[in-house]
């Protein structure tokens, strides 16, 4: 008697559980099915983001190799190329080069919107403020000091690699327009900076021997700190990134 009890026990639960997977199968087997299918959606996603950043490095690598062989159509064509089709990265990057190449070739004003384009890309806070630096050298000759006081104080007070750079072109560019006290101001900073780059700091020091003499021709009095003080940098103090070292050493010439 228990047995059979068992048995049609049994049989109402296999019947309570067809019904119910008659009733919610059809969600489940979907839901798995969704799962599956997303799974391999994100693999075979991954997969092209690699192989779009392989080409793209591969591309990048190609133009460089043309810029250095001195086919500068092709390494034009091929960061062109990068540009418009390779990850943000290599986008950035492709960018800064066609950036540089239109220096080399005089045209100033392309090399501006190519580094602006840069910074407006760039998620690396050192690439984006590198490209916004260049693109105020770039546009020197058409940018008034307002102009670029606005641009790059905000890289002088955070703790950006370029921030010595970016100091030293506001105080060029206030030097240019006659605003003295407040280049003066700039340059004693960075000739006392012990982080600055040694190239950066020799400038700064220059400068203000400069604008003491000028001011010794014009009768106006000479600020004895600046003049005697400056000289007293202790040499190769920086501590920036060696690509900021390197451009600050760059605008020797």
């Amino acid at each position: 008697m228990v047995d059979i009890f068992e048995e049609v026990d049994e049989e109402l639960r296999r019947d309570k559980y067809q019904d119910l997977l008659r009733q919610w199968g059809p969600w489940v087997l979907g839901g798995a099915v969704a799962i599956i299918l997303g799974t391999v959606a994100w693999q075979g996603f991954d997969a092209w983001q690699t192989s779009k950043r392989e080409t793209a490095s591969d591309a990048f690598i190609a133009a460089m190799n043309d810029v250095e062989a001195g086919r500068l159509g092709l390494a034009a064509a091929g960061l062109e190329t990068v540009a418009a089709e390779g990850t943000p990265g290599y986008v950035s990057l492709a960018l800064m080069q066609r950036g540089n190449l239109a220096l080399e070739q005089g045209d100033n004003a392309a090399a501006a919107r190519f580094f602006d384009q840069a910074a407006a890309q760039a998620s690396d806070p050192l690439l984006r403020d590198m490209a916004e630096i260049r693109s105020v050298w770039a546009s020197w000759d058409s940018l008034s000091f307002s102009d670029i006081d606005l641009r790059l104080s905000v890289l002088i007070g955070g703790d950006s690699p370029f921030r010595h750079l970016a100091r030293e072109t506001i105080a060029a560019a206030a030097l240019r327009a006659d605003e003295i006290e407040r280049a003066r101001t700039q340059y004693q900073f960075l000739s006392f900076a012990s982080d600055a780059p040694s190239g950066v700091q020799r400038r700064a020091q220059e400068a203000l021997a400069l604008i003491a003499q000028r001011n010794a021709l014009a009768g106006e009095p000479v600020d004895a700190s600046a003049a005697e003080e400056a000289p007293a940098i202790a040499p190769e103090t920086a501590t920036e990134t060696e690509e900021t070292t390197d451009a600050g050493d760059s605008g020797d010439d």
